[in-house]
């Protein structure tokens, strides 16, 4: 029997986001009993990379950056170890490759979206979709489909970046809708995302907040609440104000601690009190839901280099972090 002939290699590069603002706030029905919110956030200047291939006989799924390969004659009717979110994507998705190759640079646990940027990059793919509008209308699916991954209440935010490409404020309500922004310049030279060296979960921290929220503990409630007020402040300063994102960068940090004191790490905490003492340090917050992870960081005008340096002797890594207007695309 004649198999269908193997199709061309397609390359695509799929963006992780950092979230300057308002992360929980998107995790249903947190915004809709707050009476909405916002989220502030933008892909940034770092990929994943995947390498498609239709048509063929079997499918083969290799993961550089976890070192697993999966050869198998036919598609899988359970999430097969170790691969299992990139199956449940792909599993819903209207055609699936015949081989399949990802490469990402991030660290794990790095609070960068990777996991649902990765779930966005492969879904294109499949469906030969490009960032835009209709890429973004496949965002519901994502999510449900993480929830089920996960087994527990997943968010909306992270994919966003990666379906449409640059700083996005999003608004939560019955239907999420996006606002485009566009950094002021100087925000752009005087930002920094750094690895702590500590994985995090943030899975497990969002749930034990939103079981607190849910409950109607006060101090959950409040954290929140400050947060939904600092986003809304937060879309308006990335565009205008740099010295007032750092500001609220750091008030948002500490409101998350609120929310948890396990989100604050030891590294954070030498690193502001390195930055303080030297000079250069203007606020700091955690990315995605902390407690490890990477950290966004901005400096004092004119004291990039110093920052690096200091963060290089402390062997706490600087990620690229400059913002891009692409979101998922073809190389």
């Amino acid at each position: 029997m004649a198999t269908e002939p193997i199709g061309p290699i397609e390359r695509w590069r799929v963006p992780v986001r950092i979230d300057l603002a308002g992360g929980t706030l998107d995790l249903w029905p947190i915004y809709a009993l707050m009476g909405g919110g916002s989220t502030v956030n933008a892909a940034i200047d770092l990929w994943i990379e995947l390498e498609t291939t239709f048509g063929g006989a079997g499918h083969r799924f290799r993961s550089e950056d976890l070192g697993l390969t999966m050869d198998v004659p036919v598609w899988p009717a359970q999430p097969p170890p170790g691969l299992s979110w990139v199956w449940r994507v792909l599993d819903a998705a209207p055609r699936k490759p015949a081989r399949l190759r990802i490469q990402s640079p991030v660290p794990k646990g790095s609070g960068l979206g990777v996991s649902s940027c990765l779930g966005v990059g492969l879904l294109g793919a499949a469906m030969g979709c490009e960032a835009g509008a209709a890429l973004a209308a496949q965002v519901p699916l994502l999510r449900d489909l993480e929830a089920r991954e996960v087994q527990s209440p997943a968010g909306w935010q992270d994919y966003y970046p990666a379906a449409l490409g640059g700083a996005l404020a999003l608004h939560w309500g019955p239907t999420p809708r996006w606002e485009r922004l566009t950094p002021h310049p100087e925000l752009l030279q005087d930002l920094l995302v750094f690895y702590t060296g500590a994985p995090h979960h943030s899975g497990l921290t969002n749930w034990e907040a939103y079981k607190r929220f849910m409950e109607g503990d006060a101090t959950t409630r409040s954290a929140l609440t400050d947060i939904a007020a600092l986003a809304e402040a937060m879309a308006l300063a990335v565009p205008n104000n740099p010295g007032e994102v750092a500001e609220l960068l750091e008030r948002e940090g500490k409101a998350r601690v609120r929310l948890s004191p396990a989100v604050e790490t030891d590294a954070m905490r030498a690193v502001r009190q390195r930055g303080q003492l030297e000079g250069w340090y203007a606020g700091m917050k955690p990315c995605g839901a902390g407690g490890g992870g990477c950290c966004i960081l901005v400096v004092k005008p004119g004291k990039t280099e110093a920052a690096r340096a200091a963060l290089g002797a402390m062997a706490l890594p600087v990620l690229p972090a400059g913002f891009t207007p692409q979101g998922l695309h073809r190389c």
